[in-house]
């Protein structure tokens, strides 16, 4: 169960299908001086991140290491906005293993292998597992920042733009690919539980307008989790129901 369970927090709280997908091309609205590329904003960057719009991964692939374990996953991933989230991991048979349901205030994890429900508060993860919920979509490839550095021009060298930001007092350095003005790595400044984090993305595609990771890896440099998603299937803009968690039958738990 702590491993199930370990899982779908990082993927509900740091955390496309039916239309082609093609490789993401370049953004307008650049130019190059001197080797640098000027014009942009991180608010253009913003613009481009996936949960402006509501949508579906229907499938991704995930390989989790865990102390030198190696264990395959499938799970869907739906998304309402402003803040809902509906992650289910299921056994390659395709026996599912668990959800979590995470909102802002809230988080619900049915771990349905040993029958459990686990509520709590979102922040409850931040104290427990060095895990800061304001990230919650970064592991998707969108950017978080405060408000005052939305602004802050993107000034790009050799094709990408590295900056450190401070989002609700916890650091975080981005990469920024300029010329998709997309996010393609973030390093979390974490603590002796944790290590530092490292979530880098690639294989970028597109579908409709929306451009989208097709592979995400999380590493910590005490080497004791690793984490490969790779996207299948999204849906986007999405028009479907997020669904109700229940847990009839299962113990709670609340998380502390």
């Amino acid at each position: 169960m702590q491993k199930i369970t370990y899982i779908l927090l990082i993927l509900a709280v740091l955390i496309n299908g039916c239309s082609p997908a093609r490789k993401a091309g370049k953004t307008s609205g650049e130019r190059a001086v001197n080797g640098e590329t000027t014009g942009s904003t991180i608010e253009s960057v913003i613009r481009n991140n996936l949960s402006n719009n509501d949508f579906y991964i229907q499938k991704a692939d995930i390989n989790i290491i865990q102390d030198n374990i190696s264990v395959r996953l499938f799970a869907d991933i739906k998304f309402r906005k402003p803040d809902t989230l509906l992650i289910t991991v299921r056994s390659r048979t395709g026996i599912e293993a668990g959800r979590a349901f995470i909102t802002k205030d809230t988080l619900i994890i049915r771990d349905r292998i040993n029958k459990k429900l686990l509520i709590g508060k979102p922040d409850a993860i931040g104290a427990k597992y060095g895990v800061n919920p304001s990230f919650i979509m970064t592991i998707l490839g969108d950017i978080i920042v405060e408000d005052k550095d939305r602004g802050q021009p993107v000034r790009c060298v050799r094709g990408d733009f590295t900056r450190e930001f401070e989002v609700n007092d916890k650091k975080v350095t981005y990469i920024i690919d300029c010329q998709r003005n997309k996010l393609k790595q973030a390093y979390f400044e974490g603590d002796v539980r944790s290590g530092n984090i490292t979530i880098g993305m690639s294989g970028f595609e597109r579908s409709g307008n929306v451009v989208y990771p097709g592979k995400i890896e999380i590493n910590d440099d005490l080497k004791s989790l690793g984490v490969i998603i790779e996207i299948k299937r999204i849906e986007s803009t999405w028009k479907g129901r997020i669904g109700i968690l229940t847990g009839q039958g299962y113990k709670v738990v609340k998380i502390r």
